[in-house]
């Protein structure tokens, strides 16, 4: 768990890391002191306070254009989303007060809706509002 003392909302935050993100942190933290921050200057040996003390160099030397710190944030919730993840879940790790800020993501989860508009098929039945076999096969639909 990462242990954020202070948010931009003046609280605290604690973000549960996945495997890989933990062996991300072994890994630069081995190579430091030991003690202290884990991120630190490589030029001063001064604790990072924050990502953009080398994001913006790093993605220009990666020849990434358009991308922004927050992105991030945005790619991770919209990966969990895009796994099927309860937004409840997202906005909980993400430290949203509400699901409102959540919603966003929304769009990109697994449609539950395709099984609800499933449950209008012919009926086995016939009535004069049934399609018939023809008006089905000749069904086309145009998306421009």
């Amino acid at each position: 768990m990462l242990n954020v003392p202070r948010t931009k909302n003046e609280e605290p935050i604690h973000v549960l890391l996945n495997d890989a993100a933990v062996a991300a942190l072994r890994v630069v933290h081995s190579r430091g002191e030991g003690k202290g921050r884990v991120f630190q200057s490589a030029k001063t040996g001064e604790p990072l306070e924050n990502g953009r003390h080398w994001f913006d160099d790093a993605a220009a030397e990666a020849q990434i254009k358009n991308f922004r710190w927050h992105d991030l944030r945005h790619t991770f919730a919209s990966r969990l989303r895009m796994k099927g993840a309860p937004l409840e879940d997202i906005a909980d790790l993400l430290g949203h007060k509400s699901l409102t800020m959540t919603t966003r993501y929304a769009h990109l989860g697994p449609s539950k809706l395709h099984a609800v508009v499933s449950l209008l098929r012919p009926s086995d039945t016939t009535s004069d509002t049934s399609p018939n076999e023809a008006s089905i096969s000749s069904l086309q639909v145009v998306v421009q």
